[in-house]
Protein backbone atom coordinates (compact mmCIF):
# COMPACT_ATOMS: atom_id res chain seq x y z
CA UNK A 1 0.00 0.00 0.00
CA UNK A 2 2.84 2.36 0.81
CA UNK A 3 4.50 1.72 -2.55
CA UNK A 4 1.24 2.48 -4.39
CA UNK A 5 0.43 5.60 -2.37
CA UNK A 6 0.90 8.46 -4.86
CA UNK A 7 0.33 11.06 -2.15
CA UNK A 8 3.69 10.31 -0.57
CA UNK A 9 6.96 11.66 -1.86
CA UNK A 10 9.78 9.23 -2.59
CA UNK A 11 11.52 10.25 0.61
CA UNK A 12 8.37 9.87 2.74
CA UNK A 13 7.65 6.48 1.20
CA UNK A 14 11.18 5.25 1.86
CA UNK A 15 11.06 6.49 5.45
CA UNK A 16 7.75 4.81 6.21
CA UNK A 17 8.83 1.54 4.64
CA UNK A 18 12.07 1.58 6.61
CA UNK A 19 10.04 2.00 9.82
CA UNK A 20 7.78 -1.00 9.22
CA UNK A 21 7.70 -3.54 12.05
CA UNK A 22 6.05 -6.84 12.94
CA UNK A 23 4.15 -6.37 16.21
CA UNK A 24 6.60 -3.63 17.08
CA UNK A 25 9.66 -5.69 16.20
CA UNK A 26 11.90 -4.71 13.27
CA UNK A 27 11.97 -7.32 10.48
CA UNK A 28 15.70 -7.78 10.89
CA UNK A 29 15.25 -8.73 14.57
CA UNK A 30 12.89 -11.62 13.79
CA UNK A 31 15.80 -13.89 12.96
CA UNK A 32 14.33 -15.08 9.65
CA UNK A 33 16.37 -16.46 6.79
CA UNK A 34 15.51 -17.82 3.36
CA UNK A 35 14.57 -21.28 4.54
CA UNK A 36 11.05 -22.73 4.66
CA UNK A 37 9.45 -21.98 8.06
CA UNK A 38 9.62 -25.13 10.16
CA UNK A 39 12.00 -26.84 7.73
CA UNK A 40 15.47 -25.34 8.21
CA UNK A 41 17.00 -27.82 5.75
CA UNK A 42 14.88 -26.57 2.84
CA UNK A 43 16.34 -23.44 1.29
CA UNK A 44 13.99 -21.14 -0.58
CA UNK A 45 16.87 -20.12 -2.80
CA UNK A 46 20.51 -21.11 -3.17
CA UNK A 47 22.41 -20.10 -0.05
CA UNK A 48 19.15 -19.19 1.66
CA UNK A 49 20.19 -20.37 5.11
CA UNK A 50 22.91 -17.73 5.09
CA UNK A 51 20.69 -14.92 3.80
CA UNK A 52 18.79 -12.94 6.43
CA UNK A 53 15.35 -11.49 5.72
CA UNK A 54 15.25 -7.70 5.73
CA UNK A 55 12.86 -5.03 4.54
CA UNK A 56 14.70 -4.94 1.23
CA UNK A 57 14.07 -8.60 0.42
CA UNK A 58 10.89 -9.19 2.45
CA UNK A 59 8.73 -9.25 -0.69
CA UNK A 60 10.91 -11.95 -2.25
CA UNK A 61 10.77 -13.98 0.97
CA UNK A 62 6.95 -13.86 1.12
CA UNK A 63 6.61 -14.84 -2.55
CA UNK A 64 9.02 -17.75 -2.18
CA UNK A 65 7.31 -19.07 0.98
CA UNK A 66 3.95 -18.90 -0.78
CA UNK A 67 5.33 -20.71 -3.81
CA UNK A 68 6.84 -23.52 -1.73
CA UNK A 69 3.78 -23.91 0.47
CA UNK A 70 1.20 -23.89 -2.33
CA UNK A 71 3.07 -25.16 -5.40
CA UNK A 72 6.52 -26.69 -5.02
CA UNK A 73 6.01 -28.31 -1.65
CA UNK A 74 2.75 -30.08 -2.56
CA UNK A 75 3.40 -30.87 -6.22
CA UNK A 76 3.83 -34.62 -5.58
CA UNK A 77 0.66 -34.81 -3.50
CA UNK A 78 -1.31 -32.82 -6.08
CA UNK A 79 -0.15 -35.13 -8.86
CA UNK A 80 -1.32 -38.12 -6.83
CA UNK A 81 -4.66 -36.42 -6.21
CA UNK A 82 -4.97 -35.62 -9.91
CA UNK A 83 -4.20 -39.23 -10.91
CA UNK A 84 -6.67 -40.60 -8.37
CA UNK A 85 -9.41 -38.22 -9.42
CA UNK A 86 -8.75 -38.96 -13.09
CA UNK A 87 -9.16 -42.68 -12.44
CA UNK A 88 -12.70 -42.04 -11.21
CA UNK A 89 -13.75 -39.20 -13.49
CA UNK A 90 -11.75 -38.03 -16.54
CA UNK A 91 -10.45 -34.55 -15.75
CA UNK A 92 -10.70 -33.61 -19.42
CA UNK A 93 -14.48 -33.95 -19.16
CA UNK A 94 -14.57 -31.18 -16.56
CA UNK A 95 -13.69 -28.64 -19.24
CA UNK A 96 -17.36 -28.47 -20.18
CA UNK A 97 -18.12 -26.78 -16.82
CA UNK A 98 -17.59 -23.20 -15.72
CA UNK A 99 -15.73 -22.71 -12.38
CA UNK A 100 -18.91 -21.71 -10.52
CA UNK A 101 -20.65 -24.86 -11.81
CA UNK A 102 -17.82 -27.04 -10.51
CA UNK A 103 -18.06 -25.24 -7.18
CA UNK A 104 -21.75 -26.19 -6.96
CA UNK A 105 -21.10 -29.79 -7.97
CA UNK A 106 -18.33 -30.42 -5.45
CA UNK A 107 -19.25 -28.05 -2.62
CA UNK A 108 -23.02 -27.82 -2.88
CA UNK A 109 -25.24 -24.93 -3.81
CA UNK A 110 -25.76 -21.70 -1.93
CA UNK A 111 -28.12 -20.41 -4.61
CA UNK A 112 -28.19 -16.89 -5.98
CA UNK A 113 -29.32 -15.46 -2.69
CA UNK A 114 -30.80 -16.41 0.64
CA UNK A 115 -33.95 -18.51 0.49
CA UNK A 116 -35.70 -19.81 3.63
CA UNK A 117 -36.28 -23.53 3.87
CA UNK A 118 -39.83 -24.50 3.01
CA UNK A 119 -41.77 -26.45 5.63
CA UNK A 120 -43.37 -28.71 3.01
CA UNK A 121 -40.02 -29.45 1.33
CA UNK A 122 -38.61 -30.47 4.71
CA UNK A 123 -41.58 -32.77 5.26
CA UNK A 124 -41.11 -34.35 1.83
CA UNK A 125 -37.33 -34.68 2.05
CA UNK A 126 -36.52 -35.70 5.63
CA UNK A 127 -37.13 -39.00 7.38
CA UNK A 128 -38.42 -39.25 10.97
CA UNK A 129 -37.65 -42.64 12.51
CA UNK A 130 -37.13 -44.61 15.74
CA UNK A 131 -39.71 -42.90 17.94
CA UNK A 132 -40.77 -40.07 15.64
CA UNK A 133 -43.13 -39.75 12.70
CA UNK A 134 -44.40 -36.84 10.64
CA UNK A 135 -47.17 -36.17 13.16
CA UNK A 136 -44.85 -36.03 16.17
CA UNK A 137 -44.89 -32.57 17.81
CA UNK A 138 -41.08 -32.63 17.97
CA UNK A 139 -40.82 -33.09 14.19
CA UNK A 140 -43.35 -30.36 13.48
CA UNK A 141 -41.52 -28.01 15.87
CA UNK A 142 -38.18 -28.86 14.25
CA UNK A 143 -39.37 -28.11 10.72
CA UNK A 144 -41.01 -24.88 11.87
CA UNK A 145 -37.75 -23.80 13.52
CA UNK A 146 -35.70 -24.69 10.44
CA UNK A 147 -38.07 -22.82 8.13
CA UNK A 148 -37.46 -19.65 10.18
CA UNK A 149 -33.64 -19.84 10.04
CA UNK A 150 -31.62 -17.05 8.46
CA UNK A 151 -28.66 -17.85 6.21
CA UNK A 152 -26.10 -17.96 9.01
CA UNK A 153 -28.30 -20.28 11.09
CA UNK A 154 -28.84 -22.54 8.08
CA UNK A 155 -25.10 -22.89 7.53
CA UNK A 156 -24.46 -23.63 11.21
CA UNK A 157 -27.18 -26.31 11.31
CA UNK A 158 -25.93 -27.99 8.13
CA UNK A 159 -22.33 -27.95 9.36
CA UNK A 160 -23.44 -29.57 12.62
CA UNK A 161 -25.68 -32.25 11.09
CA UNK A 162 -24.02 -33.06 7.76
CA UNK A 163 -20.44 -31.82 8.22
CA UNK A 164 -20.82 -29.36 5.34
CA UNK A 165 -22.30 -25.82 5.46
CA UNK A 166 -24.01 -26.24 2.08
CA UNK A 167 -26.68 -28.49 0.67
CA UNK A 168 -25.97 -30.40 -2.54
CA UNK A 169 -27.54 -29.30 -5.80
CA UNK A 170 -31.19 -30.22 -5.37
CA UNK A 171 -31.41 -29.10 -1.73
CA UNK A 172 -32.63 -31.51 0.96
CA UNK A 173 -34.07 -33.94 -1.58
CA UNK A 174 -30.55 -34.54 -2.91
CA UNK A 175 -29.03 -35.46 0.48
CA UNK A 176 -27.82 -39.04 0.44
CA UNK A 177 -28.64 -40.57 2.81
CA UNK A 178 -31.63 -38.34 3.58
CA UNK A 179 -31.69 -36.28 6.74
CA UNK A 180 -32.98 -38.68 9.38
CA UNK A 181 -34.36 -37.47 12.72
CA UNK A 182 -34.72 -40.00 15.53
CA UNK A 183 -35.80 -39.71 19.13
CA UNK A 184 -32.87 -39.51 21.49
CA UNK A 185 -33.36 -42.03 24.29
CA UNK A 186 -31.86 -42.26 27.75
CA UNK A 187 -30.98 -45.13 30.05
CA UNK A 188 -33.27 -44.10 32.91
CA UNK A 189 -36.80 -42.63 32.81
CA UNK A 190 -35.84 -40.03 35.42
CA UNK A 191 -33.73 -38.16 32.87
CA UNK A 192 -35.23 -34.87 31.65
CA UNK A 193 -34.82 -34.42 27.86
CA UNK A 194 -34.73 -30.64 28.34
CA UNK A 195 -31.35 -31.03 30.06
CA UNK A 196 -29.66 -32.54 27.01
CA UNK A 197 -28.45 -31.35 23.62
CA UNK A 198 -29.19 -33.08 20.32
CA UNK A 199 -26.39 -35.20 18.86
CA UNK A 200 -25.52 -36.27 15.34
CA UNK A 201 -23.87 -38.81 13.06
CA UNK A 202 -22.63 -36.56 10.28
CA UNK A 203 -21.55 -39.41 7.99
CA UNK A 204 -25.18 -40.60 7.89
CA UNK A 205 -26.95 -37.20 8.10
CA UNK A 206 -28.48 -38.50 11.31
CA UNK A 207 -29.93 -36.19 13.99
CA UNK A 208 -30.73 -37.61 17.44
CA UNK A 209 -33.24 -35.14 18.86
CA UNK A 210 -34.56 -35.26 22.45
CA UNK A 211 -38.32 -34.87 22.81
CA UNK A 212 -38.20 -31.36 24.27
CA UNK A 213 -41.18 -30.01 26.19
CA UNK A 214 -41.46 -26.82 24.14
CA UNK A 215 -40.54 -25.31 20.80
CA UNK A 216 -38.54 -22.55 22.52
CA UNK A 217 -36.35 -25.04 24.37
CA UNK A 218 -35.74 -27.01 21.18
CA UNK A 219 -34.72 -23.86 19.30
CA UNK A 220 -32.23 -22.88 21.98
CA UNK A 221 -30.77 -26.40 22.27
CA UNK A 222 -30.34 -26.61 18.50
CA UNK A 223 -28.62 -23.22 18.47
CA UNK A 224 -26.26 -24.22 21.26
CA UNK A 225 -25.48 -27.61 19.72
CA UNK A 226 -24.78 -26.07 16.31
CA UNK A 227 -22.50 -23.47 17.89
CA UNK A 228 -20.58 -25.85 20.15
CA UNK A 229 -20.66 -29.11 18.20
CA UNK A 230 -19.11 -28.09 14.88
CA UNK A 231 -15.75 -29.45 13.69
CA UNK A 232 -15.52 -31.90 16.60
CA UNK A 233 -17.03 -35.13 17.93
CA UNK A 234 -18.28 -33.89 21.29
CA UNK A 235 -21.91 -34.33 20.18
CA UNK A 236 -21.46 -37.38 17.97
Amino acid sequence: KLEKNDKLSAMERHERISNLTMDGCPIEDLGLDFTLPGYPNIELRKGGKDLAVSLDNLGDYINLVGHWMLVEGVSTQMESLRDGFNSVFPIASLQMFFPDELDQIFCGSEGRGFAPWDFRVLMDSCKPDHGYNFESPAIINLFQILSEYNQEEQRAFLQFVTGCPRLPVGSFKALSPPLTIVKKTFDTPEVAPDDYLPSVMTCANYLKLPDYTSREIMKEKLRLAAAEGQYCFHLS
